[in-house]
This record gives structure tokens, sequence and C-alpha cells, in this order.
């Protein structure tokens, strides 16, 4: 064998790696690529939120339009920034897919190019080795031939390497056409991520000046005098139904854990009795067999359980408003506050302070996106004003959780958690759970 026979060898056996090796990665991340299937969900998701966002900037229009109490208007300005922000949502989820698909089609055309590359060096082997044949043509190979025999052998060497050059060509020309396909739809893909970078954009500056608007709306109230004593009375019944429903999903709860406890507690009974009437039976004698445990004994371990343990429930340690007597943050909110605030950006992260079942997670007029969790020893703990929730009702919880975001939704000027606690049915100072010394009160925060 040649020198030059040697190193086409070499050439055929790289490319044979090459194309191994890419094949297998591909078939390995394939599976991990996103599927056009995923874009269109992300897509059709985002037409009927368009629908939405439509209708909620209509009815919008039309409260402005009437004499529509201002509570209303910022329940319906709310309700558009929280479809606004699900739309950000998508564009975001939608420019990451895009992320996955660049990453593999910038995978494909390595390969693509690889192969390409490997098949230039083939064909220019191959016409080396052509010229540097000098006049030995395929008629002057078969003329040599000494017999029939050796002339048929010669016809089908002949044929396999004309077809051999055919073929060299051929997948020459297909891997040249495969790299320019590939890089194409690279470019067409990265242009489409940039418009969607672009929508973003744009939903953003949209959703900052619809919060202004919404904060901007609740300050009215405060220069409305007399005027805003219907707006008064539409915020305290708006919290007072709150409160309703919160009761009465706090009740329901209540009743599911009671029933849950009865029956575990009638199972244990009949089990203890069982237990009791077979050694009676195996001594032969017929003891009483009485169940010690009590519902006395079961509710106070769960009650002396939630005494404390509570953990914080922003990352912020700046409390705005105190429980108790106050001034009035918000034209139309109570002197006396039942809760506590705490100072936090929007978007931080709220947590559940202890383990518990979501009884309520909804929109409210007054208290805006709210959550209230049941705990353990007929305690409970409610977080208002989230920009949205996580949670559903009727959903555990562990502590630490993460259930909702700091918003202003409801009737709030400014960015910040309002925190309660319900102990026995009665609100009570949420700080009594807590070491005051490391908080601090800054009405500015």
């Amino acid at each position: 064998m040649n020198k030059r026979q040697k190193r086409l060898i070499s050439f055929i056996c790289v490319f044979l790696a090459v194309l191994m090796a890419f094949s297998l990665l591909l078939s390995v991340f394939s599976s991990l690529a996103v599927d056009e299937s995923d874009l269109a969900r992300i897509r059709e998701r985002r037409t009927q939120l368009q629908t939405q966002l439509s209708q909620q900037a209509e009815l919008i229009q039309e409260l402005s339009r009437g004499e529509a109490l201002i509570v209303d208007r910022k329940a319906a300005l709310d309700g558009l920034i929280s479809l606004n922000r699900q739309d950000i949502s998508l564009l975001e989820e939608e420019i990451s897919a895009y992320d996955e698909i660049l990453w593999y089609k910038g995978l494909e055309v390595e390969h693509a190019t690889q192969v390409e590359t490997t098949q230039s060096e083939l064909l220019r082997e191959r016409m080396r080795a052509m010229e540097e044949s000098g006049d030995e043509s395929y008629l002057t190979f078969l003329f040599n031939a000494e017999s029939l025999t050796d002339l048929l052998s010669r016809l089908g060497d002949v044929t396999d390497i004309m077809r051999y050059d055919r073929d060299l060509e051929t997948a020459y020309r297909e891997a040249r056409s495969r790299v320019e396909t590939l890089r194409d739809e690279y470019e067409l893909a990265r242009m489409e991520q940039e418009g969607i970078r672009s929508q973003l954009s744009e939903r953003q500056e949209e959703l900052n000046a619809q919060v202004e608007s919404a904060t901007a709306l609740i300050s009215q109230l405060a220069d409305m005098g007399e005027a805003a004593q219907k707006e008064y009375e539409a915020i305290a019944q708006a919290e007072q139904q709150a409160m309703q429903e919160e009761q009465a999903a706090l009740a329901a709860i209540a009743y599911q854990q009671e029933q849950a406890r009865l029956a575990a507690l009638a199972a244990a009974q009949a089990q203890a009795a069982a237990q009791a009437a077979a050694q009676a039976q195996a001594s032969g004698s017929a003891g009483s067999g009485n169940f010690s445990g009590t519902y006395a004994a079961t509710y106070g371990a769960a009650a002396s359980a939630a005494g404390g343990g509570f953990i914080w429930p922003t990352d912020s340690t700046y409390i705005t408003s105190n429980y108790g007597g106050r001034d009035a943050p918000t034209a139309g909110a109570s002197s006396y506050h039942q809760a506590i605030d705490i100072g936090a950006a929007a978007g931080s992260p709220i947590y559940a302070v202890a383990d518990g079942q979501v009884a309520v997670a909804t929109y409210n007029n007054g208290l805006g996106n709210y959550v209230t969790i049941a705990h353990s020893g007929d305690t409970s703990t409610r977080y208002s004003h989230m920009t949205n929730f996580i949670v559903q009702p009727g959903q555990y919880v562990t502590q630490g959780q993460i259930i909702g975001y700091v918003g202003s939704t409801g009737i709030a000027t400014g960015d910040h958690l309002d925190f309660a606690v319900t102990a026995n049915g009665v609100s009570v100072d949420p700080l009594s759970y807590y070491n005051s010394s490391v908080l601090t009160f800054d009405p500015s925060a």
C-alpha cells in the first residue's frame, strides 16, 4: 500500500469517527431539545391571554368613563397588571426555549460543518490522486488486460471507482447544502428570539406604567374629603367580605381535621379493644380494656406545638406599620391595624411561616391578592397585597415554602406585605411570635 492510499484511508477513518461521535451527541441531546409543540403551546397561551388583556383594558375604559368607585377601578387595574405579568412570564419562557433551540441548532451546524470539511478533504484527495496518475486513463487500464477474465475483473474495478467518485461528489454537495440550510435555520431562530426580546421590553415598560397608575389611583383617596365616604364604605365592605370568607374556609378545614381526628381516634379505640379482647381470651380472663387516650390530650399537644416556632415571612425585617393603633396610611384604611406591614421590594418571595393547609387564595378589593393558611392549634396566618400567589385552596404547605410574592394589589400605595395572625378566632399581634430585637421599625422602608 503506497503513501497516498494510506492517507486516503486515514481520512476515511477520521470521517467515520467524527460522524459517529457527533451522531452520538445528537442522539443524546435530541431528547433534551425543545420541541416545536412547546413553542406552539406557549404561543397558544399568549393568544388566549391577549384576548383577556383586551377585555380587561375595555373594562378599565368603561369604569373610567363612568362614576365607578376608585376601589373598583383599582381592582380592574390590578387584574390588568396580573395578566400582563403572566404575559411577561410566557415571553421569558419563550426566550428560554429559543436559548435551547439555538444551542441545539448550533451543535447541528458544528456537526454538519465538520462533515462538510471531511467530505471536502476526501474529494480533494481523490482529485489529487487522479492528477498524479497522469495519462493512465480508464481505457488504458482496460486495454492492459491480459485475458478475458482479467478484463471482466478490471471492468468491475472501473465501475466501482466511477461509482465511488460519483458518490463522493454527491456526498460533498449534500453536506454543503446541509450546512447552508442549518445556518439559515439558526439565523431565523436568532431573529425570532430578538423579536420576542423586543416584545418583552415593551411589556415590561407597560407593566411599570400600569403599576405607577395603580399607585396614583389610590393616592387620590386622600384628596377626596367627604366625597370619599362611599369609597371608605366600599373598602370596609370588601375587607369584611374577606373576613367572612376566611372564617368560613378556616371552619371548613377545622371540620375536616376534626373528622379525620375522630376517625383516627375510633380506629385506635377499636384496635385497642381488639388487642384487649385477644389478651383476655388468651389469659382466660375478661379485662376492661379501657382506652387511655383523650381528645383533650391530643388537642393540647397540637396547641402547645403551635405556640411558637414561626419563621419570618419575608427576607426583609423592616416593619413599616405595627399592630394596633396607628395613623391610617391610606385614606379609608383602619386606624387600628390588626396586622403588621413589612416593607419589601416588589416580587420578593413570601414564605409560609409554618406547616399548614391553604384556606384562602384569592383576590379582594381591599386586601388584593392574599393567602390564608390554617395551622395546628387553631392558629392561622394571612398574607395580603401580593403581586400574585402560587398556591391554591386546600393545598398543604410546609414551613419556608414560597406561597407568593410581595406587591401592592388592593388598597395599598406601596409594595409591602400585610401579615396577620389569628389564634382561636381572635386577631393577635404577629410580633408576639418573634424576637423583636432582630427587627427594625422604619415607616419609610
